[in-house]
């Protein structure tokens, strides 16, 4: 469906890319060979996507919303350039990570760039109001990461914590993409609100989505199964089987995660049917995120966020 939408979008789309990859430009030969490098591994931009697509459901010309755009990609990609130092990850959508092709520190410095040329455009382009979503999001993404390495210490995560840690890390990025592209459109408050709720709940369900993928076998998902138990993360498979399990159960599970068990964890949560209590909790999410646009004109542009929520909700890999 991204191939779709970016073909709706057409020439808006084009001219995103063709910005992104003329804020990158330098005088230096290595910069410009590992942003291409990245360029050409990226994901599905879906965080631009949004943009757009919010611009576009309030009627707004995608124009406008360009910058914002390409600034949430530039941002998005800047905390996964350091995730992965952080996480010592050799490799990212089963390419090698720029710490890998060359070192650790490169990469910071990589990410630091991308950043930087975040903000040049932010200032160039947009007004204050953009400028301060753009820069609480950012300082939501650290408090995220923190508070996440707080609970893997303390392993006193529950859905509430969960719930804080991944509004913080992943809904804060989809909140500010949304926003960002509604604004720029001319949106009334009422409907900035309305696609704010949208946000979140995306953000949620998508994060949630990807949790419950990480308890499915590499096989299927073409991924590194078990990871956030290896980093002694917990997250929705594993607190929805908590919710069967006696004191001494869920005592007995957070000792394998600290000792890496990643087999008799995993077996824990099927056996206790958490994959598929999370995937209520996940197509609720969806749910609400769609009724949230209700508030919205009638638009095809409007039609494919809701499609975009409805599809995180299948349970097809």
């Amino acid at each position: 469906m991204n191939d779709e939408i970016k073909g709706f979008l057409g020439e808006d789309w084009l001219h995103y890319q063709k910005e992104l990859s003329a804020t990158l430009s330098s005088d230096i030969e290595l910069l410009d060979s590992i942003n291409r490098y990245i360029l050409s591994n990226t994901g599905k931009q879906i965080r631009p996507m949004l943009c757009l697509l919010a611009s576009r459901a309030c009627g707004g010309s995608c124009f406008t919303a360009v910058p914002c755009a390409v600034a949430m990609e530039l941002l998005h990609t800047a905390t996964l350039l350091h995730d992965d130092v952080v996480d010592q990850a050799d490799t990212r959508r089963g390419k090698a990570t720029i710490g890998a092709l060359y070192t650790p520190r490169d990469a910071v410095l990589i990410g630091d760039y991308w950043l930087a040329r975040a903000t040049g455009v932010l200032v160039d382009n947009c007004d204050k109001r953009i400028l301060k979503a753009f820069s609480d999001c950012l300082a939501d993404l650290t408090r995220g990461e923190v508070l996440q390495m707080e609970k893997s210490e303390s392993m006193e995560t529950d859905y509430e914590g969960y719930v804080s840690i991944i509004s913080k890390k992943t809904a804060s990025l989809f909140r500010t993409a949304i926003f960002s592209g509604a604004y720029s459109a001319g949106a009334d408050e009422a409907t900035l609100e309305a696609l704010d709720s949208y946000a979140l709940h995306l953000g949620l369900a998508f994060q949630m989505r990807d949790d419950i993928l990480d308890y499915y076998p590499s096989s299927v998902t073409g991924k590194p199964s078990g990871q956030d138990i290896r980093e002694k993360k917990i997250t929705l498979p594993l607190l929805e089987a908590f919710k069967s399990s006696s004191q001494e159960e869920k005592a007995a599970v957070l000792q394998m995660i600290r000792d890496c068990k990643v087999e008799e964890v995993s077996a824990f949560v099927k056996n206790r049917k958490g994959i598929e209590s999370a995937q209520k909790v996940l197509r609720n999410e969806s749910e609400m995120a769609v009724e949230a646009l209700v508030k919205l004109a009638d638009s095809k542009a409007r039609d494919y966020l809701s499609l975009l929520a409805l599809k995180l909700s299948e349970r097809d890999v």
